[in-house]
């Protein structure tokens, strides 16, 4: 009997969404599927007041995770695979993510093979790398990496993501798409269950190698890696700013959270789109910089 246990927070629905389309073809005689949500405590709310979903950023980017609720594991249970399922927060793993990663009950991922399922705007690259590292840090083999992005390009997306959040709506807008993952991608993730399933002799080999490689391909975009490259810098910044004048939901860090607001609005923008109309040229321009920012994303 080979066991899967599949790890997940999720908000909008998109990921225990796709985590469910990913998984009907592992129902099988000899599979066992152990579902786990994570949240933390307190939860955070959805949808999300403004003033909420701002101030998580300084903790989101610095790495600072509130505890982890109680959950139903024993930490010390094996599996053959686990699949964890999750999102970006300001460009970094969401912190219910951070929060079990970091948390004893991680130590369920030591020796398996890892799985991980993302669903997220397309600037993904910086979160992808410390999701990495934190799960092998827990002792997981991180093999293969399935990412959905959100309709439309980042432009779109810099808009419709606040906008699900914050509304909980998803609906079409006036020339933006439907905020979220389409469902065409999500139920294509069927076919790598698929591949999955017919590679269940593998799960639990010592040195594991890549299943998805050619059914769920992921490489870095260029044209998001601008934008992210630039930003990353003064998010940085403001995030340790914003900490050391207070924790989370104190008033005293509020005018610094204002300040990260104003640069999304102002200057964010302005980058996304001399992004989307010059990559060619920007992508010669910066070549080195660019080198230099994927060689820290990678292992």
């Amino acid at each position: 009997m080979k066991r899967v246990l599949v790890v997940y927070y999720s908000q909008s629905g998109d990921v225990r969404n796709a985590l469910e389309a990913l998984t009907v073809p592992l129902q099988a005689p000899d599979v066992e599927i152990c579902w786990l949500p994570i949240d933390t405590a307190p939860p955070y709310s959805f949808p999300w007041g403004a003033r909420e979903f701002f101030d998580c950023m300084p903790e989101s980017l610095n790495g600072e995770p509130p505890p982890l609720a109680p959950v139903a594991l024993d930490p010390g249970e094996r599996f053959d695979l686990v699949i964890l399922g999750w999102q970006v927060w300001f460009l970094s793993p969401s912190l219910p993510i951070q929060a079990f990663l970091t948390a004893p009950e991680a130590e369920v991922l030591r020796g398996a093979r890892v799985v991980s399922v993302t669903c997220c705007r397309r600037m993904w690259q910086r979160a992808y790398a410390r999701a990495r590292a934190l799960i092998e840090r827990a002792g997981g083999q991180h093999t293969d990496s399935i990412v959905l992005t959100h309709q439309g390009g980042s432009l779109a997306g810099y808009i419709t993501a606040p906008l699900l959040m914050i509304t909980g709506r998803r609906d079409r807008r006036i020339l933006l798409p439907a905020a979220g993952v389409a469902r065409g991608d999500i139920d294509a993730l069927g076919r790598v269950g698929e591949r999955l399933l017919a590679t269940r002799d593998r799960w639990a080999e010592p040195e594991p190698a890549s299943l998805l490689s050619d059914v769920a391909p992921v490489s870095l975009d260029v044209g998001s890696l601008l934008p992210e490259a630039a930003v990353v810098p003064p998010m940085e910044a403001i995030a340790r700013l914003a900490r050391r004048c207070g924790t989370p939901g104190s008033l005293a860090r509020q005018p610094v959270i204002g300040l990260f607001v104003l640069m999304l609005v102002t200057w964010l923008p302005v980058v996304l789109l001399a992004s989307a109309l010059l990559t060619p040229v920007l992508r010669v321009v910066f070549a080195r910089r660019l080198s230099r920012y994927v060689r820290g994303l990678r292992p």
